[in-house]
């Protein structure tokens, strides 16, 4: 599938878009706070059986035993080494989107109706897939992911092999029904939802499944182009 041609606006300067002092984005900290929090929110689900294809693909053969955060930062540092040969990239605003298109694909038909959910035996399956799907379809064109599948293998010690990423990213673009046009005011709003970072349950009018479904909310109903291209105000 060819990459839609990213649009590249003023990103406003975005303080969730700039590196921390290892040089590694704020933003994929922040996406990880957010990631383990749901994870954790849905723990009992991690152990309930697996009703549909949908939860038995993200769930794999293996869960990763390292940490979301600790696999998103491999993650970034294997694609900066391979990047010196393979002329790929990895942006901070990848980040972004990843968090956006999770939204999207917890609050499809395809999800509801399969039961899935972010929890220990999907999340790292689900964020490395939204990862991959913001780095293709919202970075720079001539700097493509196509190579680096492998990547995910050896960030997650083989638990998720490279063979599965060709199917994971599949199903999930069908299930967000191939929807990743992202507005500007919807990237706005994710980057103050990373800067706010996950809040306690029972705040703000509800749990926190609760607080997450509010923010799903207002992602739905976006407008797209004809030709489906990713909106990632990326610089």
């Amino acid at each position: 599938m060819a990459a839609a041609d990213a649009v590249a606006p003023d990103d406003g300067d975005h303080a969730v878009l700039r590196d921390d002092e290892r040089g590694i984005p704020r933003s994929l900290s922040l996406l990880a706070a957010l990631v383990e929090a749901e994870a954790l929110r849905h723990a009992a689900a991690a152990d309930a059986d697996a009703d549909s294809d949908l939860i038995r693909a993200f769930r794999g053969g293996a869960t990763p035993t390292v940490r979301i955060g600790e696999f998103l930062e491999r993650i970034h540092t294997f694609i900066q080494q391979e990047s010196v040969r393979h002329v790929i990239e990895i942006q901070g605003a990848c980040y972004v989107l990843a968090g956006i298109y999770l939204i999207r694909f917890i609050r499809s038909g395809a999800a509801r109706e399969a039961g899935i959910l972010i929890d220990p035996s999907t999340a790292h399956r689900l964020v490395a897939v939204a990862i991959f799907v913001g780095a293709k379809f919202g970075g720079p064109i001539d700097r493509l992911p196509t190579r680096w599948t492998v990547v995910f293998e050896t960030s997650s010690d083989a638990a998720i092999r490279a063979r599965e990423m060709a199917g994971l990213e599949r199903r999930f673009l069908i299930a967000v029904d191939y929807r990743l046009f992202v507005r500007a005011d919807q990237f706005d709003w994710f980057c103050r939802v990373l800067e706010r970072g996950p809040r306690p349950s029972g705040r703000c009018g509800g749990s926190g499944a609760g607080r997450k479904r509010t923010a799903a909310e207002a992602v739905e109903g976006e407008a797209e182009d004809g030709r489906r291209c990713v909106y990632g105000l990326l610089g």
